[in-house]
């Protein structure tokens, strides 16, 4: 009986260790994410291990069988919530230019900027299904990235310390999705670009342009763009596109992960541009900006131009000093606020 509990204890682990760390905030529970695969396959041979000295060790009963019975249900279980099968990340994209391909003017995209060319992502059709996309531009490798649980997607160089890159999906951590390198099996946090567990802890991602918006207006800001026309899965994954949307929609209205901030002052799906200029952080709430246009606000002792652009639901920033772009991001409350706990709320006709 010892071995069949052992067995089952074993097999429990590995298929809820990321999950129970999630739910309990323990951070020591990364560990279960970083090479998962490993993992599982370890705990596997362990669980299968003492299920076999179960078998010639003890008397067979009605308990040894329930309890083999269980560690065969959570060994399938761990094998089952994969999550390179639930978003299995694009590794092909071709471009092709914006005069050569009909896309609808309506069509959410996340676009950026890479030596003065632009390069446009559509969001439903395939960021947000597959949360992650692995390209390559002009000789650098690009990662965007969506997490649906704080309806962020953001664009990143894919390299650090001239290492190159290729992400998947790991998890959830905080309000947000992680996601892990194949190079080093390190932990990044989608929402900041960080790492945070692994060799590459405490490394950064630098963050892109990655302006959420319609095609039709990022054509108006870029008319020579390039489109990702086709894009390639890793591997086949457990749901089409078009029925992981779905899913998606009906989740992540009803899901709260656990997190560590406070998020009383606002709405928690509340829709919010998030700038960080001069040492602070703020969230523009989009419900504060339906009956804006042109405005300005300031930053300490720096002043910022803004544009709200209601048609495409974004919001875009300049300094008024240098012109420079700032770059917004796009999260709901809950998100933002995570990760970003001194963050103040911009009000209307109020500044700090």
């Amino acid at each position: 009986m010892t071995f069949a509990i052992l067995s089952t204890i074993t097999a429990f682990i590995i298929a809820f260790g990321r999950q129970i760390s999630v739910f309990s905030k323990v951070k020591r529970g990364l560990w279960f994410f970083s090479n998962f695969e490993f993992k599982r396959f370890v705990f596997f041979i362990l669980s299968m291990t003492f299920g076999l000295l179960s078998l010639k060790t003890s008397s067979v009963s009605t308990g040894v069988f329930i309890l083999l019975g269980l560690s065969v249900f959570f060994t399938l279980f761990s094998y089952f919530f994969d999550m390179k099968y639930f978003f299995p990340e694009i590794s092909h994209v071709i471009h092709k230019s914006a005069r050569d391909i009909n896309v609808e003017d309506d069509t959410q995209i996340i676009g950026l900027t890479i030596n003065q060319d632009a390069f446009a992502y559509p969001l439903n059709e395939v960021v947000i299904p597959r949360h992650i996309i692995n390209d390559e531009i002009e000789g650098q490798k690009i990662l965007i990235s969506f997490c649906a649980l704080c309806q962020s997607a953001l664009a990143f160089r894919a390299e650090v310390a001239n290492k190159k890159l290729y992400f998947k999906v790991a998890g959830v951590w905080r309000r947000n999705m992680i996601i892990i390198d194949n190079q080093t099996h390190s932990l990044w946090q989608q929402a900041t670009g960080e790492c945070i567990y692994g060799p590459l802890k405490g490394s950064q991602l630098p963050l892109l342009s990655g302006e959420n918006t319609t095609y039709a207006e990022w054509k108006k800001q870029h008319p020579f763009t390039f489109f990702a026309s086709e894009c390639k899965e890793a591997r086949q994954g457990f749901w089409t596109r078009e029925k992981m949307n779905k899913l998606l929609h009906r989740v992540v209205h009803r899901v709260t992960m656990p997190g560590y901030s406070d998020l009383s002052e606002l709405p928690e799906r509340e829709i919010v541009f998030g700038i960080i200029f001069n040492g602070i952080s703020r969230a523009y709430p989009q419900s504060a900006l339906l009956h804006k246009r042109f405005f300005e606000d300031q930053f300490h002792n720096k002043s910022i131009s803004l544009e709200y652009i209601p048609e495409a639901e974004y919001l875009y920033a300049r300094d008024k000093i240098t012109n420079q772009r700032i770059i917004i991001e796009k999260h709901w409350w809950l998100g933002w606020k995570e990760f970003h706990p001194e963050t103040t709320i911009w009000k209307d006709n109020v500044s700090s």
